[in-house]
């Protein structure tokens, strides 16, 4: 059974945050792309990423292969970090509104970054690199939630029950 998010990470998944979501490939190495952004359901038991088409095919086929998936998400400002693990993604349509709340959450991580100082067109430059055009949607049931913010906690898992694949 898939666990719950807590308000408190349902609000960070959807802050300005860098998201990047990872798999294993056919071949066993490691898989990563960067996501642009997600939305969580109603319920909190799912949540919709999106990556790019192009620039996520690795991690599109792993996930057709039957990888398990995780998503990393990291806040700048604070380091702070959630590491959500699910078994599999689903391939979802991805909507105008989707596309909406992709670039949303895109202008937020580049704003986050401005106020960091990276440098006056860091905004402009992420929303480039993460454009809204040609995404594909992944759905997936987080089954364990990790604290990995750099520190004595990090590595804690705070939801869900660990599970080895066979």
């Amino acid at each position: 059974m898939t666990l719950q998010l807590t308000p408190d990470q349902v609000a960070f998944l959807q802050g300005p945050v860098s998201m990047n979501i990872g798999a294993v490939g056919r071949d066993g190495w490691p898989c990563v792309c960067r996501a642009h952004g997600c939305v969580v359901a109603r319920d909190r038991r799912s949540l919709t990423v999106w990556l790019s088409a192009q620039r996520g095919k690795n991690m599109l086929d792993a996930l057709d292969a039957g990888s398990a998936v995780t998503l990393v998400v990291s806040r700048p400002a604070t380091h702070a970090t959630l590491q959500l693990k699910a078994g599999s993604a689903t391939r979802v349509a991805v909507s105008a509104t989707h596309k909406l709340a992709s670039a949303r959450c895109v202008a937020a991580f580049g704003a986050e970054l401005d106020a960091l100082n990276y440098g006056a067109q860091m905004s402009a430059l992420v929303t480039a690199a993460l454009p809204a055009d040609h995404l594909v949607g992944l759905r997936l049931a987080p089954e364990v939630v990790f604290d990995q913010t750099p520190g004595p906690q990090s590595g804690k898992v705070l939801a869900g029950t660990l599970r080895t694949r066979a």
